[in-house]
């Protein structure tokens, strides 16, 4: 990985923490050390990774793994999808299936402010896994290290808060569009 990328990382992380302090309640949270040598040789042996944070909400504990990551067009429909390798959705979907824990991602392409997007790492996870299927049942070349685009239908919730957990901030230019129709029904009776 080259130094842009760990220092867009460390950016996001930053304002992931910010986030998390700017809500009203604020969110608690444990950021997680990521040095190797606090992580058992057991974690090393099985690619388990750990996620960045541990964050408190009225409906639980999550884990948290905070992702800067450029976002590529795929697919048929050219669709912007976040990009993410392998290696790091099989050793945080092993953290999660090794000790039990649920494991979120936390995906934002903006290192100046904080706009995340949630979604979770079993999902993530078996939309590898089945791309990975049919990729080697076709016997097409190697699957090994390829990157994976992720499906915008696999971004769960664009908001997360204390008391709701993750969540969809509505969509309010929506909603206006909707009263004024609604008006205009009332104002032909």
């Amino acid at each position: 990985m080259d130094q842009k990328n760990i220092d867009n990382g460390i950016k996001a992380e930053k304002l992931f923490e910010q986030y998390l302090n700017s809500r009203n309640p604020k969110i608690p949270f444990y950021r997680i050390d990521q040095s190797k040598d606090t992580q058992a040789e057991e974690l090393k042996e099985k690619s388990i990774r750990r996620p960045d944070y541990i964050i408190h909400t009225e409906k639980g504990i999550f884990y948290i793994d905070v992702k800067y990551r450029k976002k590529g067009h795929f697919g048929n429909n050219n669709e912007e999808r976040f990009i993410i390798g392998q290696d790091n959705i099989i050793s945080l979907y092993n953290f999660q299936k090794e000790l039990h824990q649920e494991v979120w991602l936390a995906l934002t392409n903006n290192s100046e402010r904080p706009e995340f997007f949630y979604t979770n790492i079993s999902c993530v996870y078996e939309y590898y896994a089945n791309i990975k299927k049919i990729y080697e049942k076709k016997k097409y070349t190697k699957f090994s290290k390829l990157l994976m685009y992720i499906p915008q239908q696999l971004i769960l919730f664009n908001s997360i808060s204390f008391e709701k957990s993750f969540y969809n901030e509505p969509n309010l230019k929506y909603f206006e569009e909707e009263v004024e129709y609604f008006k205009r029904i009332a104002s032909h009776r």
